[in-house]
């Protein structure tokens, strides 16, 4: 029996502790806790934009290299990387590898679905590419590229991890 009452006596105890002893002035509250949605929705989206980073790299790599390499799962998986695998090796294919020169990236827009399980990004990207031989000799003169494209994400479990599953070059 007093093992069942021991947690409700802390509990009263703890409440009584709090009650600043009658006196008319009320203790001062505590600043209200930020929502965990909030937190949570501000670290997701740090997770897309972290995945959106490691996918460019991925990109630039694989344009030189023409070869997907073994940390390519931890930032593209699914119809993403399979594009990239097909891109990289028609490229291997034709000879030509592609240096890129100068990138900037902007993100246009960043949503997350209610769920928090997939989240879609539009980005521009201007790069400006030196097409090359094999061996790395120039072939005819840089390119300056301006694209737009949507990039579906889908997160990992329950971690705060995204991968690029999908990109959809836009008009």
């Amino acid at each position: 029996m007093m093992r069942q009452l021991a947690p409700i006596l802390i509990v009263i105890l703890v409440a009584l502790a709090g009650c600043d002893g009658g006196n008319e002035e009320s203790a001062p509250q505590p600043p209200p806790p930020t929502t965990t949605s909030e937190t949570g929705q501000a670290a997701l989206e740090g997770a897309v934009r972290s995945a959106l980073s490691e996918n460019r790299r991925l990109s630039v790599y694989v344009l030189w290299n023409n070869r997907i390499p073994p940390w390519a799962e931890r930032s593209t998986r699914g119809p993403a990387l399979a594009s990239l695998r097909s891109a990289a090796q028609s490229r291997r294919e034709r000879g030509v590898r592609v240096r890129m020169l100068d990138s900037r990236r902007e993100i246009l827009s960043l949503s997350l679905d209610p769920s928090y399980q997939r989240a879609t990004a539009i980005v521009r990207d201007r790069q400006h590419v030196q097409p090359s031989g094999q061996n790395g000799r120039p072939l005819g003169r840089p390119t300056t590229l301006n694209e737009r494209a949507r990039y579906e994400l889908r997160r990992l479990g329950r971690t705060d991890r995204f991968v690029v599953w999908g990109v959809v070059l836009l008009r």
